[in-house]
């Protein structure tokens, strides 16, 4: 009867998921500020310049985000 390793949807893994991404955001945010503030807003390029670290590494916070919420929305479905 049932799946004994069936997943159970968990608030902890996803608020924690959330709080990442949001982490993500936050980082982009700050590189597109940085940007503006050195280029204007007409010239501002948050993936390159001082800003890039910031914008890359919340790229690659919400890349990894997704791919964990994909790959536990899947466990989750089996």
């Amino acid at each position: 009867m049932g799946h004994p390793h069936h997943m159970q949807f968990s608030w902890w893994t996803w608020s924690g998921l959330v709080i990442v991404a949001l982490g993500g955001l936050g980082l982009i945010g700050r590189a597109c500020v940085m940007a503006v503030r050195r280029d204007g807003i007409a010239g501002a390029r948050a993936e390159r310049g001082p800003s890039a670290p910031w914008f890359w590494s919340g790229i690659g916070l919400l890349v990894v985000t997704g791919v964990v919420l994909a790959l536990w929305v899947l466990a989750l479905d089996s």
